[in-house]
């Protein structure tokens, strides 16, 4: 999945940011967010400082994006 989180990044970099975390090395952070080690990609999308949207497993970029679209107030969308 990193290679589409990173085409998504790349083509919405003046609508959203994308930050990665790593699960291993950010414990307090995982466990403030309830991000399991489970082995299966977990999205948390934040609008504003609040979590508006979370989204597990793997999935087409398109599919992705349309997630990610659906939960954050895009001027214009």
């Amino acid at each position: 999945m990193a290679p589409v989180v990173a085409e998504i990044a790349l083509e919405n970099k003046n609508t959203f940011i994308v930050a990665k975390l790593n699960l291993f090395t950010n414990p307090i952070t995982s466990e403030k967010h309830q991000l399991l080690r489970s082995g299966h990609p977990a999205y948390i999308v934040f609008q504003d400082g609040e979590e508006v949207g979370r989204f597990r497993g793997i999935m087409a970029k398109a599919e992705l994006l349309r997630n990610i679209l659906s939960v954050i107030d895009v001027e214009g969308n």
